[in-house]
């Protein structure tokens, strides 16, 4: 286990990957959203950085600042009855799929952030 460089991009880059922030190989993810305590690949120390909640809260954000514009023009617009739950069931989906890279980008801007190591 070597001394990785902490770059603050590439540690974001494979982040949202879901790798491993140092050597880029490993999961961080084990599972929808937990992570590793260290990596399977370059034995990295992973177990002090928590994101927590600060992932659905960027999610919310994301998802809202995409899809709250577009239900209230397709509100105003008169929209269908199939349209706006359609518009809905997106957003609910893309902050699905959002999650886990959003958590993996959090995990790994801590890591490029310490800088005890």
């Amino acid at each position: 286990m070597g001394r990785h460089e902490r770059r603050l991009g590439l540690a974001l880059q494979r982040g949202l990957r879901g790798r491993c922030a140092a050597c880029g190989k490993g999961r961080l993810l084990r599972n929808y959203l937990t992570p590793n305590a260290s990596c399977s690949v370059c034995g990295e120390d992973l177990s002090r950085y928590q994101a927590a909640d600060f992932a659905p809260y960027v999610v919310t954000f994301l998802v809202g600042l995409v899809f709250t514009p577009l239900a209230l023009v397709l509100t105003a617009r008169g929209a269908s009855d199939v349209t706006l739950p359609v518009v809905l069931l997106a957003a609910v989906g893309s902050a699905v799929f959002l999650l886990p890279p959003i958590k993996g980008a959090a995990l790994a801007l801590l890591w490029a952030l310490n800088e005890t190591n």
